[in-house]
């Protein structure tokens, strides 16, 4: 155990019980007590503890020590001797104490691997992320560091981020963020981090559901056993994470196409922002048939899926080609007006109505 959890405890412990109290390490050393002048010397009947491994009663000290007549206890953490504490005083009397403030050290030791474990698994999850999402990690090092992570192919990416981005359009982590990834972090098959302002989470098979209101956004990718399409995925994704409009929203239902999404993302802010200017004069209606028309085969499955009459989405249509010039019924207007579009929401540009 650290000296300095160990001296927290006695500090804590020995004004309530009126005695003082000595914690010493697996070498019988003592690490804290209430005597500074104690403290890196060897405790003799810690010692003879750690050697019969069980508790020892003083009561007449060697000479020449400077142990103390009182009760010696040991520290077991999950089957390994830790370290000894000790009670000074009459042994027979603080013999019930110090077995008391021992099953204490031992739960707060406890306490403080578990916190150390967690704080690793942590660190671990979110390196592993960010050398994914690098752009620099070649294939055979992220293959190995996949496989210390223990996740083995086909992996999975999957980030969520809240639904009002920050003040410059870029991604903020959900609500319980930091939770989530924890509780992910527990599991063998998963590692989770909050990074570039979103959850992200990588793991074996499938990516799992989140529990998350419906107003967060989320995108996630299929398995995959190519650790190159992984790494795509990952840059992808870092990509999105500068504007949170281009991730869906958890609850929506308008089509989504992941690469126009990623080609906006990479765009210079000036470019962006011309493109929005030209998407910002479609209505609601317009916006709906423009993403209709480039998710169907056909106008009348474009119509269909917006519930209207094929005339009428052929009307919508020559609006939109008066409003922008681009008539989207041709390929190359519909993916550039489809970009606009995408562009206007990752700088959350208003349409008209």
């Amino acid at each position: 155990m650290s000296g300095g959890l160990a001296q927290r405890v006695v500090d804590l412990i020995a004004p309530t019980i009126s005695h003082n109290v000595n914690v010493m390490d697996e070498h019988g050393t003592i690490i804290a007590c209430l005597d500074p002048e104690r403290r890196g010397t060897l405790h003799r009947g810690a010692q003879r503890v750690i050697a019969e491994g069980r508790p020892v009663l003083i009561t007449s000290p060697e000479p020449g020590t400077s142990d103390r007549p009182g009760a010696n206890e040991p520290l077991v953490v999950a089957g390994e001797l830790r370290g000894v504490v000790g009670i000074t005083g009459d042994p027979r009397e603080v013999a019930p104490l110090a077995r008391v403030v021992a099953l204490t050290v031992q739960l707060l030791i406890a306490q403080e691997d578990e916190q150390d474990a967690a704080t690793r698994r942590h660190t671990e999850a979110r390196d592993l992320i960010a050398a994914l999402a690098s752009g620099t990690s070649s294939a055979e090092s992220a293959r190995a560091r996949l496989a210390a992570a223990g996740l083995a192919p086909p992996w999975s990416l999957a980030l969520w981020t809240a639904r009002e981005p920050r003040p410059d359009g870029s991604a903020a982590p959900p609500p319980l963020a930091d939770a989530a990834a924890a509780r992910f972090n527990t599991d063998g098959g998963h590692r989770s981090a909050v990074l570039h302002g979103a959850l992200w989470l990588v793991g074996s098979g499938a990516a799992p559901g989140l529990p998350m209101p419906e107003d967060v956004r989320h995108t996630a990718t299929g398995p995959t056993g190519d650790v190159e399409e992984l790494l795509a995925r990952a840059e992808e994704t870092r990509a999105l994470c500068r504007y949170a409009g281009l991730v869906p929203s958890l609850g929506g239902t308008e089509p989504w196409s992941r690469d126009i999404a990623v080609a906006v993302a990479h765009l210079p802010r000036r470019g962006l922002e011309q493109l929005a200017r030209r998407a910002s004069v479609l209505s609601g209606a317009q916006r709906r048939t423009l993403l209709a028309v480039a998710s169907t085969t056909s106008m009348q499955a474009a119509a269909d899926s917006v519930y209207v009459h094929r005339n009428t989405l052929l009307q919508r249509v020559e609006r939109i080609r008066a409003a922008t010039g681009a008539d989207i019924r041709r390929a190359d207007h519909l993916a550039a007006l489809q970009m606009a579009l995408y562009a206007s929401e990752a700088l959350c540009v208003s349409h008209t109505g």
